[in-house]
């Protein structure tokens, strides 16, 4: 039986923290590690380690049962011994991967050796054949290595040692090598708009689905930030072994993936001494242009250096290993194009007009860098049946001027500072219960500080899906997470059985600070609205004309022109009466370098929860060609009982077959299906109670929601120009748009709309609340496959993968009015038809007022599970080992990715809240046509002392477009939000990109001094031949419908446009952000 606390955990969590402390978690948790203990039927299993199974015959094909089998690490000397059942079949769990020599014998036959080297997560084949012979020892020594897995039925690559060590990667981030992989891209589905908290990382997409549906594993121990959905830190490259990168997988033991997984182990000491230190070296002065990069602005200088060493501390028993690697880097910004052009006007108008601070010179912006990452790994033998590891690795940074989209569309006063200390201490015990059971006991403590403070306080002025300046809305000023893992598996081997039982149990603090709105935020619908010289607010009364300077064409129009669609703000004081009505804000506050301690501390909040799971495994070789492996799991979250219910029926039955055809290619069909739960989308959870959640309570009519209040106060206010404009002027000098004194007008305190906000619409802002019911998503996962040998030492796959993507989450405008109208628009190809429109009807209201339904909000949005996705493709996989000193791989992809836009980003907001259908369209993760090469090379050590020893490594990719959708730029709908208009009926992601094309280069040359020592000189090349690879574009059109085919739409008056499909915004389909150009990297390493 499982204890109670396991089935039944920390249900009593609250967000505020006040009722559960740390304390009474660690005794939670150490009671768990006693009772796991003393339970060797509390298991887990993200396999780390590799099976070995096989079958004993003599010469004659006749079975030799009971024989002996004895498996030796050949870097370690750690051994282990199975008797062979009657049948003559064995099987040996959970071996770690390395070299070793497999030894059979039976009296009266001669012994036979073989050699084979088990890769993380295998499970290999290897069969002897005993000759007849006197007792005395007859030895044959065979190197192998098994290529197709017979018995394996999920569908992976693995990267190798050889991979990790010899081919280029940029900025040294070894998790890019998953890209060798089929199915796996950079993941783009937040379509430019801001993660929920951007990390320094590599995002994944596995078959087009979300980046946050991933799960990274680290010597099987979850890497993965509830705070921000991907992974954390990782060891340094010098440090990992290998990982295998698995697409798909129909063992019960994997959970928390809806889309990929990533299984990284690391590195461990052996009976030699083995070292290195090394230097990687780059600077600008080998580089090329970027084509966005600013006047001055052609510089990057980084240094990573470190060095290793591991070895035994008792040979055959006791080893550790260590590594420490340091990076000082600083490199300058890329920038949107219409940053670029404009920058000058955008500087004019925030001295002259709002009295805030210029803009730097954008080409003397640096973006810094300096980490320090080390790792050390400890591992030791208790006897014989006990193996014990324990590794730490910590990764500090201090980041400066970094960009939070990091795609151009920040300015410097955008940027923030990265603070960020990430830690992990685990542990793994396997223990041999009996020849037949095998337990494996694995723990982790983790915790991540991240501090990102802004390097301003001004004011977020945003030209809607182009550019902003002044403090990011889209991430939290800081966040602190702590966690507590228990893992464990138990394997037990019965004949032609291998049963694996057992669960997991893994708890989570997330501390959060996420002033959203501060101090304001106000978004422009085109370039002339920001600057203000577009003549909209032009006042024959007043004399005021909204228009550039005659001696400053294309500059900001004066005070009083500049004309916001929306404004919002945030109030943080909670003790005013009632609750969040100060009046103002002192306009000091926009001059800050930082957002104040006090408004962090106020807009801050506490979630503790965990991810629990229970699964039963059963690998049946049902004939010696036949396996089938099939099993079920259980997963569940845990959360505070104000916040969301447990989903206690998350159940996921696999089922995978291997089927070994043989032949002398080696022909193994596979196929699966199963299902796989991941876990609620926490980013957005996380800032619900700081800021997202709204003061008001549920949403009338509305009981199923969860019950988390905000700690702040959100507002909007949006009106005609006239009136937004005067709002900004305002609030620019510090009165909030409800406590205005004067009439827009007449100027004085008489008159029409005082205060502002009565003239317009002026609500409560939900950033977002769940519903108390949200549903964990899951995805059904189904694959067909055939490898084979086609030749020596190669290995081709051919795969059909299908993925449904079911209750992902999002979230919705609940608060979206009834429509009052339609507007006849059209497609890009001129084919007409009708779209709903939301402004309040100009009887009410006057003309130009968004509408909402219930004025007590503007906006309000709800998380919920009803988005989907789909994804079809066909993965070929080619890869050749290093032998004869070459190896290769070749990964093409041909697939197809749809969804309905499941992805916590603004922009992709539906824009009919009852017409889901309408957003179903190609993902911005699909990508058609994908296409792989890597490839090393190394010249014998036999040849002549000039051309011995050296290596060429070359990774080279070609992708087919990404997708973008065409923006409104503007609220066209009339629902207060502006973000999410496309434009006409266009669905979305019908922008095309560019192909992608990029030659990766290593060549390196080694010179040996003494058996054991060497070193090498390496240069590398990323993006060889300078190809122009544009990441994103400029894709607002500028107008509410295509102006060839509406020439009278909004937007479109002073047409026709030469610009691209008759854009009036000129700069559309401009590159906002690009790949990085050619940058030479040299490095020198001595290795002992």
């Amino acid at each position: 039986m499982f204890p109670a606390a396991f089935i039944f955990p920390l249900r009593g969590c609250v967000v505020s923290g006040k009722k559960l402390l740390i304390r009474s978690q660690v005794s939670i948790f150490v009671l768990l590690v006693s009772l796991i203990l003393g339970n060797p039927a509390f298991v887990h299993g993200q396999a780390v380690n590799a099976t070995l199974s096989g079958k004993v015959v003599d010469t004659s094909g006749g079975t030799i049962g009971k024989a002996t089998v004895t498996v030796t690490n050949s870097s370690t000397g750690f051994s282990r011994s199975v008797q062979a059942s009657d049948a003559g079949e064995y099987t040996i769990p959970a071996l770690p991967a390395g070299d070793y020599t497999v030894s059979a014998v039976f009296t009266g036959f001669g012994k036979q050796t073989k050699a084979i080297t088990l890769q993380v997560g295998q499970s290999a084949d290897l069969d002897f054949t005993l000759t007849p012979g006197s007792v005395s020892e007859k030895v044959e020594v065979e190197a192998t290595s098994e290529l197709a897995e017979p018995t394996r039925t999920q569908v992976s690559t693995v990267i190798t040692e050889n991979q990790i060590v010899n081919l280029p990667v940029n900025g040294r981030e070894f998790i890019d090598f998953a890209l060798l992989s089929p199915a796996v891209a950079i993941g783009d589905t937040t379509s430019g708009s801001t993660d929920v908290i951007v990390e320094p990382v590599t995002k994944l997409s596995f078959a087009g689905q979300n980046i946050h549906f991933n799960f990274i594993a680290v010597d099987g121990a979850d890497d993965v930030s509830t705070a921000s959905g991907i992974q954390r830190g990782t060891p340094p490259q010098e440090s990992v072994q290998e990982f295998r990168v698995i697409n798909t997988d129909y063992s019960a033991e994997f959970g928390r993936a809806t889309a990929g997984i990533v299984n990284i182990i690391t590195r461990s000491g052996t009976n030699d001494w083995h070292g290195t230190l090394y230097e990687y070296f780059r600077n600008n002065k080998l580089d090329a242009i970027n084509l966005l990069e600013a006047t001055g602005g052609h510089v990057l200088r980084q240094n990573q250096f470190g060095g290793a060493i591991g070895g035994p501390i008792h040979k055959d028993k006791t080893f550790f290993y260590t590594n420490y690697e340091l990076q000082r880097r600083a490199e300058s910004h890329f920038y949107n194009s219409v940053v670029l052009q404009n920058i000058q006007f955008i500087n004019e108008l925030k001295t002259s007009v709002y009295g805030l601070p210029a803009e730097p010179n954008l080409g003397s912006v640096l973006a810094t860098a300096d980490t320090d990452n080390g790792f050390i790994r400890m591992d030791h033998r208790f006897g014989e049946n006990h193996n014990l590891y324990v590794r730490y690795f910590i990764n500090d940074g201090r980041l400066g001027n970094q960009s939070p989209l990091n795609d151009g569309s920040d300015l410097p006063s955008t940027f923030r500072d990265n603070f960020f200390r990430d830690q992990s201490l685990a542990g793994s015990l396997a223990s041999l219960i009996s020849p037949k059971v095998v337990n494996e006991l694995r723990m982790q403590f983790a915790r991540r500080s991240f501090n990102f403070p802004s390097v301003s306080s001004q004011p977020h002025l945003e030209l809607t899906n182009v550019f902003q300046a002044g403090v990011n809305r889209g991430n939290p000023e800081f966040y602190r997470e702590s966690r507590y893992e228990i893992v464990d598996n138990l394997t037990r081997t019965m004949e032609k059985h291998t049963v694996t039982f057992g669960g997991d149990y893994n708890w989570v603090r997330t501390q959060e600070s996420f002033p959203l709105f501060y101090p304001f935020e106000a978004h422009f619908g085109s370039l002339g609205a920001y600057l203000g010289n577009d003549h909209v607010n032009d006042n024959p009364n007043s004399g005021l004309v909204c228009a550039s300077p005659g001696n400053d064409p294309g500059g900001p129009g004066p005070a009083g022109c500049q004309h916001p669609g929306v404004i919002f703000f945030e109030r943080f004081n909670a003790s005013t009466n009632p609750p969040f009505t100060e009046m103002s804000i002192s306009p000091s506050a926009f001059q800050g370098n930082s957002i104040p301690a006090a408004i962090r501390n106020e807009a801050q909040g506490i979630l503790d929860h965990s991810y629990d799971g229970l699964f039963i495994q059963d690998k049946w070789r049902a004939t010696s060609r036949l396996t089938l492996n099939g099993g079920l799991r259980w997963e569940w979250e845990t959360w505070p009982s104000n916040v969301l219910n447990t989903q206690w029926k998350n159940f996921d039955p696999r089922f995978g077959v291997a089927y070994n055809v043989g032949t002398k290619h080696n022909v193994v069909v596979r196929a699966g299906f199963g299902l796989f739960h991941g876990i609620i989308p926490a980013p957005l959870l996380a800032c619900q109670r700081p800021s997202c959640g709204g003061t008001l309570g549920k949403y009338p009519g509305r009981p199923f929601e969860d019950s988390l209040n905000a700690a702040t106060r959100i507002f909007a206010f949006g009106s005609a120009p006239p009136l937004t404009a005067f709002a900004l002027s305002q609030i620019t000098n510090g009165t909030y748009p409800d406590f205005t004194t004067t009439s827009p007008f007449t100027g004085t305190t008489t008159g029409p709309c005082i205060p502002v906000s009565t003239c317009g619409l002026f609500a409560d802002v939900v950033a977002v609340r769940f519903i108390q019911d949200h549903k964990n998503p899951y995805g059904i996962q189904a694959s067909l496959a055939i490898e084979f040998e086609p030749f020596k030492d190669t290995t081709v796959s051919v795969s059909g993968l299908h993925v449904r993507g079911v209750h992902l989450g999002s979230f919705y405008n609940v608060n979206q009015p009834p429509p009052s109208g339609t507007a006849t628009v059209h497609d890009s190809l001129g084919n007409t038809g009708s779209k709903n429109t939301y402004f309040c009807p100009v009887a009410i209201c006057g003309p130009g007022i968004p509408g909402t339904q219930d004025l007590r909000w503007a906006i309000y949005f709800e998380a919920t599970s009803r988005w989907d996705s789909q994804y079809d493709g066909l993965l070929i996989n080619v890869n050749k080992r290093l032998t004869h000193n070459f190896s290769y791989g070749i990964s093409y992809t041909w697939a197809k990715s749809i969804d309905d836009g499941p992805n916590p980003s603004f922009v992709l907001v539906p824009q009919d809240s009852q017409n889901f259908r309408a957003e179903r369209a190609v993902s911005a993760d699909d990508v058609r046509n994908r296409l792989v090469l890597n490839a090393t090379v190394t010249t014998p050590k036999t040849w002549d002392v000039f051309t011995r020893d050296f290596l060429v490594g070359m990774i080279t990719t070609i992708q087919s477009p990404q997708r973008f959708t065409k923006f409104v730029g503007f609220d066209a709908n009339g629902d207060v939000f502006d973000n999410n208009d496309r434009v006409g009926i266009d669905p979305r992601n019908t922008f095309i990109g560019d192909n992608y094309r990029s030659v990766d280069l290593r060549l390196s040359r080694k010179f040996t001094f003494r058996e054991n020592q060497s070193l090498e000189l390496l240069a590398e090349a990323f993006n060889l031949s300078n190809t122009l690879n544009v990441r994103f574009f400029n894709t607002v059109y500028g107008a509410a419908d295509f102006c060839p085919v509406n020439s009278t739409a909004t937007g479109c008056l002073g047409g026709p446009f030469p610009n691209r499909e008759g854009s009036p915004n000129q700069l559309y389909g401009t590159p906002r952000a690009v790949n990085n150009p050619r940058q030479i990297q040299l490095a020198i390493k001595f290795n002992f």
